[in-house]
């Protein structure tokens, strides 16, 4: 099989996932891009990347610092995977378009939606693909659910509720997460559900809502159980945790929506919910409603109908003609029409991230465009913010307005923060 090199840019806790993708896409015997560089400001995590790859694929991948220096030394190299944190997500990708790169770039593709619109323009300009890691909707499961919402299973769509509250005051993942000029709470998570939201739903014509900063101090508590997963230890910095911090960006928006079709979404997305966890996704239409059990957990569908009857098994199939996976995406989780699946999350999101990595490598090779494009990517940041711009303006928001910058007055804070820094 034909394949392209690419270089690894970012090194941790996010980069080591997709490693483990590319070793996923590799046992699969699918593979059609080789790692051969890593690249990061941290030398020891480079360094120690650069191992690791070595031990999973028997060639060591060469080592930099410098995207210019790595791009130049290594002609062969024609694509970056770039999962840093967010906040440099603009920078990196603007240096390697420079270089000549197609670039992977993971979610959110910019901290505001003036930073994604550069990374756009930037990949326009050099005529490179430019495609964005959002990983709920190459979910399986996610795919049956669209089928079924396409294919009429609960006739026309009316209402989408998306709900996610839990959270309380501990840190997620890290103190970056909750800071407003470095890619907070509500825009790092908040960008998967809004990209689901329009996956399953279509276009968001309006946006009214409201955000707040509930927790303004943040503890790092370790998960029950007493010790981290293994993907929660490529989190840890090598110096450690702080035990709590001060956090700066908003945790939490409430907001309804008014989709093109006519639909409407309710959509809370409280990262500092204490009490009960709770994660829901359904969808109501003029037949029945559709219970989505959420992402990477392989859990079956529920469809409920009019008649009464309640399908939460393989007969859902019959309501979903038009599902059938791609043949990579069949390939890696064993069948073209699976209705649930058994693997641990690890397994999964190894799998959708096998499934970013040879899309990028397919679309590179064919002259394809990606399913996530550069634009796709920046209207799910828009949609994450419009509550905040929304309640900031106390009035409701189009998503055309905030897409083009018409309506953001809390991103235009962060856009002068990052100027400043």
């Amino acid at each position: 099989m034909a394949f392209i090199r690419y270089a690894a840019i970012g090194c941790s806790g996010m980069g080591r996932r997709h490693l483990h993708g590319l070793a996923q896409l590799k046992r699969s015997g699918l593979a059609n891009i080789e790692l051969a560089a890593v690249c990061d400001l941290n030398a020891e995590s480079a360094r120690s990347m650069a191992d690791e790859a070595a031990a999973l694929f028997g060639a060591r991948p060469a080592v930099y610092a410098d995207i210019g220096q790595m791009a130049r030394e290594n002609p062969e190299i024609v694509a970056a995977d770039i999962a840093t944190d967010a906040g440099s997500h603009m920078s990196v990708a603007l240096q390697c378009f420079a270089a000549g790169l197609h670039v992977l770039c993971e979610k959110p593709l910019g901290i505001t939606v003036s930073e994604c619109r550069r990374i756009v323009n930037a990949a326009r300009d050099a005529g490179r693909v430019l495609s964005v890691a959002e990983n709920f909707r190459r979910d399986p499961i996610n795919r049956l659910v669209k089928a079924l919402l396409d294919d009429g299973a609960i006739g026309t769509p009316r209402l989408m509720l998306e709900t996610s509250i839990g959270g309380r005051d501990v840190m997620v993942q890290t103190p970056w997460r909750h800071q407003k000029p470095s890619g907070m709470v509500v825009l790092d998570s908040g960008v998967h559900n809004a990209d689901i939201i329009r996956f399953y739903m279509g276009g968001v014509a309006s946006v009214y809502g409201e955000s707040r900063l509930h927790e303004k101090t943040r503890r790092v508590a370790a998960r029950a159980g007493g010790s981290a997963s293994e993907t929660d230890k490529w989190w840890r910095a090598p110096g450690g945790m702080p035990t709590e911090f001060e956090a700066s960006g908003d945790d939490a928006t409430y907001s309804q929506l008014r989709f093109t079709s006519g639909a409407i979404g309710q959509w809370v997305n409280d990262r500092a919910g204490h009490g009960e966890h709770r994660e829901s996704r359904v969808i109501h239409g003029s037949k029945g409603s559709i219970v989505a059990p959420g992402d990477r957990n392989g859990r079956p569908v529920t469809l409920h109908l009019d008649d009464g009857s309640v399908i939460a098994d393989a007969r859902i199939l019959e309501h979903a003609p038009s599902y059938r996976l791609g043949p990579v995406a069949a390939a890696l989780f064993g069948d073209a029409r699976p209705w649930t699946y058994s693997f641990a999350f690890d397994e999964v999101d190894q799998r959708i991230l096998a499934l970013q990595l040879h899309e990028l490598a397919d679309c590179v090779m064919h002259g394809k465009a990606p399913e996530v494009t550069g634009e796709e990517a920046l209207a799910d940041v828009a949609l994450a913010y419009a509550p905040i711009e929304s309640g900031r303006l106390g009035r409701s928001v189009s998503l055309a307005e905030v897409i083009d910058g018409e309506a953001a007055p809390y991103q235009a804070e962060i856009d002068e923060m990052r100027r400043r820094s």
